[in-house]
């Protein structure tokens, strides 16, 4: 399928198939999306969470205003930031660089001093909501593979952060969730699925100039 037919065909999926999986090749395929997304200074202030554990689920279902899809969705994804990037990170994108390109941390002194300094520059409100922003290209990646191999999503923003911080013990490793993505195959009985899509018309959405 092209993207575009792909993207045609995928919708916020309300009702799962509880016995349909996706399979650990395609995960695993998922995760590799998630890991090549393109992020500002290439720097990655994210993590990714599968929750296997069904007591995990079950916890985390009423602290997602109870929709379903958090306990019948496949497999639960959960995408988050870094808390409070700053040095420690460029540190280590700078080294995984220097492992694998051969450059020296030397050689890229001012590459350091522009990222540290951008950082910095930064309010820890204007930090996270940076790291937000990439975690969200990250999630629109994953959504285009997804639907590309014809597996069901549901991006979902409506939750408690705060308490999925706690209940995940994300606060202990300075992260915090950003977005839930339950991913699996749509139900037969889920109407939104042949709804048609209601998109605006490319002359309300494009501006040439």
């Amino acid at each position: 399928m092209s993207l575009l037919k792909a993207l045609e065909w995928r919708y916020a999926t309300k009702i799962f198939d509880k016995n349909k999986k996706v399979s650990e090749n395609d995960l695993e395929e998922i995760i590799e999306a998630f890991r090549l997304t393109p992020s500002s200074f290439w720097l990655q202030p994210w993590k990714l969470i599968v929750v296997r554990d069904t007591k995990k689920r079950e916890e985390l279902l009423p602290n997602s205003w109870n929709q379903s899809q958090i306990i019948d969705a496949s497999h639960l994804l959960i995408l988050v930031r870094i808390e409070n990037a700053g040095d420690k990170l460029v540190d280590q994108y700078l080294d995984d660089m220097v492992n694998k390109t051969g450059a020296t941390r030397e050689n890229l002194k001012w590459y350091e001093d522009m990222m540290k300094w951008f950082l910095n520059s930064l309010s820890l409100e204007q930090k996270n909501a940076w790291a937000d922003r990439q975690v969200m290209i990250a999630s629109g990646v994953m959504m285009s593979l997804l639907a590309e191999k014809e597996i069901d999503a549901c991006p979902i923003e409506w939750f408690d952060r705060e308490k999925y911080n706690e209940i995940l013990w994300l606060n202990e490793k300075w992260l915090s969730s950003v977005l839930v993505l339950p991913i699996g195959y749509r139900d037969e009985s889920d109407k939104y699925s042949s709804r048609p899509k209601i998109r605006f018309q490319t002359e309300d959405i494009l501006i040439n100039i």
